[in-house]
């Protein structure tokens, strides 16, 4: 009779623990069980709303309780549509489930008006953000809906060109439900400070660091990413150019940011004064100036990633999918690591540039049984189960998949 958790503490493949709120965790659907509405419970069947199976994770729903309308068939359910469909830089653009995709995002699985959003309209109490309804951190790779003012994921979107800066808001952005259709984005203009605001706030999420260096990190990673930035009439300055326009916009806005000199350090570091991405653009009717970030995590967020390895025994490593990371200089996600192993990998034994050992001679082969005993073919594995969603501290959006049977781990809390 107690009061019941917000949600579960779900160990994912990298024995972390995350808490995953409930409407964000999809139970199995049991094999051999009667079919009955994931959404209702119920298993009433009427020639107008048939019970329809989702052909990925076995879930069975209510043709009228699935968003859009499910069609009898072979088909696929929203949360399936959306771990499949999900990229890095942006969703699939081309292909059946785009197109899928596309179509479910005409219809928002939650009602908009119920959510209590903070004042600066960022952050909302019960996490539903974007059309796949999942968690998010508006300064983490989300775009505002000028129409619904709703927050969209990277991951989501269909329509962007190159992959978004952590707290890039120039852009004007209007989602499938506010269109009527296709989703439409525009690049606004950028002055000078607004790139150096920008790249700081990028490095310092992507660093965990406050200072960098002008000409060893800031300049660097303006040179290389100068197509990605879409700076627009910016874009056709020369290289030779750029250092100095950004010192200029680094030393004259010292209500932004801070220099090494200002901290008895080198003359060439600069740093935010406050860790916040640039105001947005005026038509969102966004606050002129964004509260500060802790560096742990955003304003209102109930979402803890942690590390717990002491806390949870070793388990068997799940599969996960539509896991990217918005970070072009990170290391493999472990989900593809341990989908694709590498053969030439090293081993403990083995480091790089050894030889391998010398293979041991072969054996010679054993006379044949008279009635030799054939091997049991293995079980046959259960539909790909799409088991919980978690999007990390660094904007990641990930989905916890079970393609085997039942090699999950919850943890109540």
């Amino acid at each position: 009779g107690g009061r019941r958790p917000p949600g579960l503490l779900v160990q994912f493949e990298d024995n972390s623990q995350f808490l995953v709120l409930w409407k964000d965790i999809s139970p199995a659907a049991v094999p051999g069980e009667d079919q009955s509405c994931c959404v209702c419970s119920g298993r009433a069947l009427n020639p107008e709303n048939l019970l329809v199976r989702c052909e990925k994770c076995g879930h069975a729903y209510h043709q009228q309780c699935h968003l859009p309308a499910a069609r009898p068939g072979p088909w696929m359910c929203r949360r399936c549509v959306f771990a499949v469909a999900t990229k890095r830089g942006g969703a699939l653009k081309k292909g059946p489930h785009a197109k899928a995709m596309l179509s479910m995002k005409a219809v928002l699985p939650y009602q908009l008006k119920s959510l209590e959003w903070d004042p600066p309209h960022l952050t909302n109490r019960q996490q539903c953000y974007c059309y796949c309804g999942g968690p998010g951190e508006w300064n983490l790779k989300m775009l505002q809906c000028r129409g619904c003012a709703q927050w969209f994921h990277e991951a989501c979107t269909q329509c962007l060109s190159k992959p978004l800066l952590y707290g890039d808001r120039f852009y004007v952005f209007e989602c499938c439900v506010c269109t009527g259709g296709a989703e439409s984005v525009r690049r606004l203009p950028l002055r000078w400070v607004d790139v150096a605001h920008l790249i700081l706030y990028h490095l310092s999420v992507c660093c965990k660091k406050k200072y960098f260096d002008l000409e060893r990190e800031i300049l660097p990673f303006a040179n290389a990413n100068w197509d990605a930035l879409l700076l627009g009439q910016l874009a056709e300055t020369p290289k030779g150019e750029r250092y100095g326009q950004l010192l200029g916009a680094l030393s004259a806005h010292k209500d932004r940011f801070i220099s090494g000199r200002e901290i008895k350090k080198r003359k060439g570091l600069f740093g935010l004064h406050t860790r916040a991405p640039p105001a947005a653009p005026h038509f969102l009717g966004a606050p002129t100036a964004p509260p500060p970030l802790t560096d742990s995590r955003a304003p209102g967020s109930s979402y803890n990633f942690r590390r717990t390895d002491a806390r949870c025994p070793p388990s068997t490593p799940i599969r996960m999918f539509a896991s990217f990371h918005p970070s072009a200089n990170t290391a493999p996600s472990l989900s593809a690591a341990a989908a694709s192993p590498d053969p030439e990998s090293e081993s403990p034994e083995r480091g790089p540039g050894r030889p391998s050992p010398r293979p041991r001679p072969k054996r010679r082969p054993s006379p044949p049984l008279p009635s030799p005993r054939r091997r049991r073919p293995p079980p046959p594995r259960g539909p790909t189960r799409v088991l919980a969603r978690r999007v990390t501290l660094d904007g990641t959006v990930q989905y916890l998949v079970d393609d085997t049977l039942y090699f999950y781990h919850y943890r109540d809390i």
